[in-house]
């Protein structure tokens, strides 16, 4: 037990579970391709990875798995919440991701690691879709990430809005029961309906709080499609987007009446462009992922009498077959919960960004404490600095100034110096340069060189 949650501690920061999650949002500042990457397919999911591939280890510890149901679940919850209200677009999906990762560990705390690493492989497509869609969306916006200043883009980068309309109905999970779906429908479908099999002691923890994730995943998920594509333009309110047209403006001063003639409808006179075909199609390529990658591999990854014992037969992954069996026989009301729970979300945010656009405003204010408990993140930044940040600074200080300066310069160069500097003061006192003074001296110590040889002789 101790062996696995060690490791699992190790996972939890290297795939950003709640506690150590606080580099993942940071992290954002660098380029988006570099984001895409290391969300959808290697770094951060490298800690999915390795409890899978430990799974056998993992399954000698009940404990242990517990544990990781936990972790997981409160991880989606709690990524997805802080999504509902970030308005800087790469977050929204950096903290999705955080959440993705939180199915994936309950779903390898309930026992089925194949599922888990099932959503691992459906998420590299349309994660990494959303991302490089987001870096085309903010190309086309002069390097503008708040959406708040986006609105009416569909129009003028049709390409990127299908691209992320794909990626957003694979990350909500858009299927029919029965019929099939989008990348996401099929995998994080597989993991609730696990969750809820399982006889697991925290299986029904994981199941209430996947279903309701996928709820908030739904709306945080088409806000950022509403807020970006719909609406009226708001472009006029950014400031990235008024130096570009003011560059513009004195680039070409004679045009400069078409550019003032175009403040009033909110767009500040600038014009979006689609991105060039090297940003395509990749988009291209990644679309086709997100639609089809969830029904094309579902069987291999999952069912054993599909094949997925055989897919899996050379790896270390713990394949239960009796969970994988019981998924197929749970109630039609839990395969239809994602579906509910997708539509609600969707409604939701089509109500209050499209059908009554100030209502999220309102709503905002009417539960002031809960929002901005949402928007600080939980206060985890807060609180870790309080915790761990001010008492480094303390002993920092203390060690500078009661160490390094009071004892160690104190007694070492700074001490040093100080006597060489007490010393030059004293031969300074005696170099005065007058000739009588220096005979003087002379004087004195050949009369006690004298004496002294007197003293040796008798």
């Amino acid at each position: 037990s101790l062996l696995c949650v060690l490791l699992f501690i190790g996972a939890m920061g290297k795939s950003a579970q709640l506690g150590l999650h606080t580099w993942l949002p940071d992290a954002m500042e660098g380029p988006t391709p570099v984001s895409a990457l290391i969300h959808a397919a290697t770094m951060v999911t490298a800690g999915v990875f390795m409890v899978c591939r430990l799974s056998p280890l993992f399954e000698t510890s009940q404990f242990a798995l517990n544990v990781v149901t936990i972790v997981g679940a409160t991880t989606a919850l709690f990524a997805a919440t802080v999504g509902l209200v970030q308005t800087d677009i790469k977050r929204v999906i950096a903290y999705s991701t955080c959440s993705q990762l939180g199915y994936m560990f309950f779903a390898a705390g309930v026992g089925a690691y194949s599922a888990a690493m099932f959503h691992l492989f459906t998420h590299a497509f349309f994660k990494a879709l959303l991302f490089l869609g987001a870096g085309s969306v903010i190309h086309a916006m002069h390097h503008e990430q708040d959406m708040r200043f986006y609105g009416g883009l569909r129009k003028h980068i049709p390409l990127t809005f299908w691209a992320m309309t794909a990626g957003t109905l694979a990350i909500t999970g858009v299927g029919i029961v029965g019929i099939g779906g989008f990348a996401g429908f099929h995998s994080k479908d597989a993991i609730i309906e696990a969750a809820y099999a399982s006889t697991a002691p925290w299986g029904g923890y994981a199941f209430f709080i996947g279903v309701f994730a996928a709820l908030l995943t739904s709306f945080y998920s088409w806000r950022l499609v509403f807020l970006t594509f719909f609406g009226k333009p708001r472009w006029a309110q950014s400031e990235h987007i008024q130096h570009a047209v003011h560059d513009d403006h004195h680039g070409h001063d004679d045009h400069a009446h078409d550019h003032h003639g175009a403040h009033d409808d909110g767009t500040a006179g600038y014009h979006p462009h689609e991105s060039p075909w090297p940003m395509l199609v990749p988009l291209g390529v990644l679309t086709l992922g997100a639609i089809a990658a969830g029904y094309l591999f579902k069987y291999d990854f999952i069912y054993a009498e599909e094949g997925g014992t055989a897919f899996w037969a050379a790896s270390t992954l713990y394949f239960n077959e009796h969970l994988i069996h019981a998924m197929h026989n749970v109630p039609m009301w839990v395969k239809l919960a994602s579906m509910v729970s997708m539509l609600t979300g969707l409604f939701t945010a089509w109500m209050m960004y499209i059908r009554k656009p100030g209502s999220a405003h309102a709503l905002a204010g009417h539960f002031e404490p809960l929002y901005k408990f949402f928007l600080n993140k939980w206060y985890f930044d807060e609180l870790y600095n309080l915790i761990f940040v001010k008492p480094a600074f303390w002993f920092g200080r203390l060690f500078w100034t009661g160490g390094d300066i009071g004892i160690i310069d104190r007694f070492g160069p700074n001490g040093s110096a100080a006597a060489v500097g007490l010393g030059s003061r004293i031969a300074v006192r005696m170099q005065s340069g007058y000739l009588y003074t220096y005979a003087l001296v002379m004087l004195l110590g050949l009369v006690a060189a004298i004496s002294w040889f007197m003293v040796q002789a008798r």
